[in-house]
């Protein structure tokens, strides 16, 4: 089994997709089809960080047991459960949603005054386009009056 075959091997036994590893270990977008058959330093200590218990020996050359046995089982079921419950979004408490709620406070407040500014706005622009609709209907008296000088101008000739 290849090296990428390997790590999804271990990517789907946490309940995760390959976008999810990506976000979880900030590998790049990609990185699953572009890995070799062996990983850069910088890829494996970020993979370590965010997944302990996984064997890199096991990962690197397919030998040995896929994780380590000190830390194994622990980590890797809360890592499942934490999975699920995210997939699943059951996970939600009153503090969480309390916290939320604080959290949004600003941002709800920002959105009431940006309504009262827009709808400032709409009441000028009426107040303008009575105006603007007073100028054009005194262009057109304007018109007419020069239309009827032309007139008397042509019929004086």
């Amino acid at each position: 089994m290849c090296l990428r075959n390997r790590l999804l091997e271990l990517i789907n036994d946490e309940g995760l997709n390959p976008n999810q590893f990506y976000i979880k270990t900030r590998l790049g977008n990609g990185f699953l089809d572009k890995v070799g058959e062996k990983l850069k330093t910088p890829s494996i200590e970020k993979i370590s960080k965010v997944f302990p218990h996984w064997n890199i020996d096991y990962l690197q050359t397919g030998n040995g047991e896929k994780y380590r046995k000190d830390i194994q089982s622990n980590t890797l079921a809360n890592n499942k459960i934490q999975s699920s419950t995210v997939q699943q979004g059951n996970n939600i408490t009153n503090n969480d949603l309390t916290a939320i709620k604080e959290l949004m406070s600003p941002i709800f407040s920002l959105m009431e005054n940006k309504d009262e500014q827009i709808s400032e706005v709409f009441s000028m622009l009426k107040s303008k386009n009575g105006e603007i609709l007073e100028v054009i209907s005194i262009l057109k008296s304007k018109d007419e009056q020069i239309n009827r000088l032309i007139e008397i101008i042509e019929k004086s000739r």
